[in-house]
Order: structure tokens, then C-alpha cells, then sequence
């Protein structure tokens, strides 16, 4: 099978918005191999050539290297697993090594989401519903970009959130980001033609996740403050979660992390300060220990 052909089956096998992901960089691993190379003739060396070449050649952040590497690898894996390849190519390849603590100033800090919220709240209602959503909830762009109408459940505050893999998962948000979704919507209903149920778009039609970080940024130079991606919030509320030491089992669940420890690497410190602040506010008490109304006295 010639490689263009098994691109596109492989992905044929996801819905849009990860087909779309995986699409940029195997373009370009189609294009710099050959689309009418056959898959059987590609050797460990040319995926090699490929990435020093074309990848690591470029002034790339270590997370867009990861990305690439993940896809082309996830790639040859599902053709060894379907028996177009009897062993992947992409075996010698390792990604770089990503930073273990995402920094604060990659965080939008109260301030900045203060002034942000001041910008939009009275002439911009999609903006303002938008904004509140992501800093409730700490999804990602594409979770609010996909958001429809039946997602949503105002009784309970919370709503169905699709993020990358198209996995879906439950996420909350406050009182006052359910009057400002529901202050958008009916604006939406008396100024545009409403073609689509999508919450966030002016149309109802499926909004682009590009389009999210947009209006962030949009709003951020309305405001004054430093130009963030909307991802700023999501590394916002890792933060919060890791300083109200929320337990990180449940941080990895409002983020939507697969793993605890991506969560931990991410936002949690670990670092002998951090450590020493949390014992010092665990230190024993015997006189609040015999205060306590569950202490069960003997003799």
C-alpha cells in the first residue's frame, strides 16, 4: 500500500478535530517521504532523516516536537496493528523531553482575567459567557468550542465537555456562568439567524477551535494585559487546584488528564518549601486534640 493511501485510511478512523491534528504532521511526513512510496519500503533511517531534517531542524517548542513524534509513531503502530507493516519504523524515535512544571507566568493570573472580564462583560455577551466557562471549568479550547445546547445542564451546572481523543467527560461551572451562557444565547436568538446548536458561535454552526483563542486574545488587548492563548486559563485553574492542595486524584478529573501523574508533573510542587509549609500547618496541637468533641476518653 502506497503511503498517501494508508494516511488516509488511518485517518478515516477519527472524527474531525483529532483527524485535523493528526493531518498536519503526517502531511508533512507524506510530503517529505513521498506520498507514492510504498509503506513496505519505508526503513527506520528515513523516518530518522525525516525528523532531524524536518522537525528537529526547526525552531520548534519541545511540545509541538512531542506532538509530531506521537502522531507519526501512533501512526506506524496502527499499521503494524492492521498487518500493512510487520514492525513500525518509528521505533528509534523518542520525543524530547518536556518540562515537568508548566511555569505561573504561563498562567492568566486574577488580574489579567479581571480586566479581561471588565473588557467584555457589558457589550460583548459571547465573550464574557465564553471567558467564565473556561475559567470555571479548566477545559480546553476545543471542549468549549464543540459545547452544544444538550451539553448543557443548567439544573446541576455542569455540562458534557468533548476534548482531544474525542473523549467526553462532565465539567462544573458557577451560578454566574450559567445567567451569562443563558444571557448569550437569548442576545443570540434575538440578533442572528440561528442556523446550529453550538453555544459559543454566533450562528449555532461548529466553531473552530482557533476561534477560541482568539476572542481570548481579542479580549486581552482590549483589556491592556499580556496577549494569553486560552490554554493560560486551563494552566490557571492547575494552579488553583495544587494551591487549595486539592487532592490530585480529583485535580486529574477536573482537568481531564489521563493519568495523575501528568497532573502532578504539571502543577503540583515539589520542592522542600511547599513541603515544609504544608507540615507546619499539620503540626500537632495536644489542646486542640483534647477539645475535639470525637475523642473517646478511657479509665
Amino acid at each position: 500500500m502506497l503511503l498517501k493511501k494508508a494516511i488516509d485510511l488511518f485517518l478515516g478512523e477519527y472524527k474531525a478535530t483529532t483527524r485535523k491534528t493528526y493531518a498536519a504532521s503526517l502531511t508533512i511526513l507524506r510530503d517529505y517521504l513521498g506520498p507514492a512510496r510504498p509503506l513496505a519500503d519505508i526503513q527506520p533511517a528515513h523516518v530518522i532523516e525525516f525528523f532531524q531534517k524536518v522537525i528537529y531542524s526547526r525552531d520548534l517548542a519541545p511540545a509541538t516536537i512531542q506532538k509530531h513524534t506521537k502522531t507519526v509513531k501512533t501512526f506506524f503502530n496502527w499499521c503494524v496493528r492492521i498487518d500493512l507493516l510487520v514492525k513500525s519504523p518509528a521505533l528509534a524515535i523518542r520525543g524530547k523531553k518536556l518540562p515537568r512544571n508548566i511555569s505561573r507566568d504561563k498562567a492568566m493570573s486574577d488580574a489579567e482575567l479581571a480586566a479581561i472580564i471588565e473588557a467584555v462583560r457589558w457589550d460583548k455577551p459571547r465573550d464574557f459567557a465564553l471567558i467564565l466557562f473556561l475559567a470555571d471549568t479548566g477545559c480546553r479550547r476545543g471542549g468549549a468550542a464543540g459545547l452544544t445546547l444538550k451539553d448543557l445542564d443548567f439544573h446541576k451546572l455542569r455540562a458534557t465537555v468533548t476534548e482531544k481523543g474525542e473523549k467526553s467527560r462532565l465539567v462544573a461551572f458557577s451560578p454566574l456562568c450559567a445567567l451569562a451562557i443563558q444571557r448569550w444565547l437569548a442576545n443570540r436568538q434575538a440578533h442572528y439567524k440561528i442556523k446550529g446548536v453550538h453555544v459559543f458561535s454566533t450562528d449555532g454552526s461548529p466553531m473552530r477551535p482557533e476561534n477560541v483563542s482568539l476572542i481570548i486574545r481579542r479580549a486581552a488587548h482590549a483589556a491592556g494585559v499580556r496577549v494569553l492563548s486560552s490554554h493560560s486559563l486551563r494552566h490557571r485553574k492547575g494552579h488553583q487546584l495544587a494551591d487549595s492542595r486539592i487532592a490530585p486524584s480529583i485535580a486529574a478529573t477536573v482537568l481531564g488528564h489521563s493519568d495523575v501523574t501528568i497532573t502532578l508533573q504539571h502543577y503540583y510542587p515539589a520542592d522542600w518549601e511547599s513541603a515544609e509549609q504544608a507540615m507546619r500547618e499539620l503540626m500537632t496541637d495536644p489542646a486542640a486534640l483534647a477539645d475535639d468533641p470525637k475523642i473517646i476518653k478511657f479509665g
